[in-house]
């Protein structure tokens, strides 16, 4: 019976290899995104191994190919492209995993098997034995970016570089947010210290980073909704409009423009139900799939009954977007290039070209222009981006101010990060936030 079991675990852990390969082809080889697999091919990400696997691999993927490389007598054909993503998957695990080298080398031949070549087991084989007898160093940070994301980070960041790229190979730290709405952050750490979780406390608002990252699900209060997966820097928007809300209005009318999947959009709920005993949040999203993401998250939270919450789903850069000058604060967290997520989204480093930045560029312009048509004079607009290319940041945010008389920046001062020209900057060098950028704008009054 022992025996039986041990080689259904070798079974189960090789069609687990089997599927990550065939989702690293979507990604290396499709240009998919891990979006992407989420909705059309989940089986690459259905466990947290296969999560391991897939999340390790491509965050590695530069350095790891360059290794395995070396031990191919000749390249792969075309049509076992297969068989290379396997190769990369033990080659990951026997460098970064702390599973027994042999295991980990029967794993992935066995893995042949379910991906339809068992004549490969062989030379699965050879090359990871090759790599086990002439295990190197660990490959430096710079084999692990393309070439053309060392030269602009080096270009724009010269004192921070080598840190930003070397933050873009480490695991993202997982934060928490605490729905004030439920329970008390206090009352929440109790739970957590009650099941033995390791945490740290960070601004702001109390939040959550733990030690060490799990499934959501198994977290205490996570079914009643009493906490939301939330990165530290994006629990900062929230703060920022609800301190610049002019005094004088007591039932504030918010547009929070790109608000999928709803992270900002209901912590900022939860603080406008405390200060304030009336106001409209109007959450839009272009995309109908990650608005109905939105709701999800909003009836785990307690809030899709809520009559304060609108959602709405239209392209904000059209102009029936917003009625003219019809809200006290517009929120634009606008689509970027997602280069302050590298290491929380790893597929975005082989994924992202130069080019495709001064297309983001436009269409940040675009949402700024219409939107601001909605906002009311002495109306604030927040601007975000989880980027750390001035193009996308600081760039936009002086067109847009050159191009409107009556836009005025308001300055900020935040626990993390530093002041740029016209906006604010966190890094994801720094332990516990991403790359995130915020300018602050006021419409002054005519």
């Amino acid at each position: 019976m022992a025996g039986q079991n041990v080689d259904s675990t070798r079974a189960d852990d090789a069609q687990v290899i089997a599927q990550v390969c065939k989702g690293l082809e979507q990604v290396v080889l499709k240009g998919r995104t891990f979006d992407w697999l989420r909705s059309r091919q989940s089986t690459a990400l259905a466990s947290p191994q296969h999560q391991d696997l897939m999340y390790g691999t491509v965050r590695h993927f530069l350095s790891l190919r360059q290794q395995i490389s070396q031990y191919l007598a000749k390249p792969l054909r075309n049509k076992d492209h297969d068989l290379e993503m396997l190769l990369l998957v033990g080659a990951y695990q026997l460098e970064f995993s702390r599973r027994p080298a042999h295991a980990v080398v029967n794993n992935t031949v066995n893995a042949c098997r379910p991906l339809g070549k068992p004549w490969a087991r062989g030379l699965i084989n050879g090359v990871l034995r090759k790599i086990l007898r002439n295990a190197e160093p660990r490959a430096t940070t710079t084999t692990n970016n393309p070439q053309w994301l060392i030269e602009k980070i080096s270009q724009q960041y010269p004192n921070e570089a080598a840190a930003l790229l070397h933050a873009n190979d480490q695991r993202a730290p997982m934060v928490l947010r605490v729905n004030s709405s439920k329970i008390s952050a206090v009352d929440y750490c109790a739970e957590l210290r009650a099941q033995q979780i390791p945490f740290a406390l960070s601004e702001p608002n109390a939040a959550i980073v733990l030690t060490t990252p799990q499934p959501a699900a198994s977290l205490p209060g996570w079914a009643d909704g009493q906490i939301a997966v939330q990165e530290l820097s994006a629990q900062f928007p929230a703060n920022i409009v609800l301190q610049n809300i002019p005094p004088h209005i007591d039932s504030p009318v918010l547009f929070d423009a790109c608000c999928a999947p709803g992270g900002k959009l209901y912590q900022l709920h939860e603080l406008l139900c405390k200060r304030y005993a009336s106001h409209q949040l109007v959450g839009n999203d272009k995309s109908p799939n990650r608005l109905e993401e939105t709701l999800k998250i909003g009836q785990r939270l307690g809030h899709s009954d809520d009559c304060k919450i609108v959602l709405r789903n239209l392209d904000a850069t059209l102009p029936d977007t917003t009625t003219q000058e019809s809200f006290d604060v517009v929120i634009v967290d606008a689509p970027c290039s997602g280069s302050g997520t590298i290491r929380r989204n790893p597929d975005i480093r082989l994924l992202l070209q130069p080019e495709q930045i001064p297309e983001q560029q436009s269409l940040q312009l675009a949402l700024l222009f219409n939107l601001w048509r909605g906002l009311k004079q002495g109306g604030t607009l927040l601007y975000s981006t989880c980027s750390v290319f001035d193009e996308e940041n600081d760039l936009v945010i002086e067109q847009f101010v050159r191009e409107h008389s009556d836009a005025h920046i308001q300055p900020l001062q935040l626990p993390l990060g530093a002041a740029t020209k016209f906006g604010w900057q966190m890094l994801p060098s720094e332990p516990t936030t991403d790359g995130f950028y915020y300018a602050l704008i006021h419409k002054a009054q005519m």
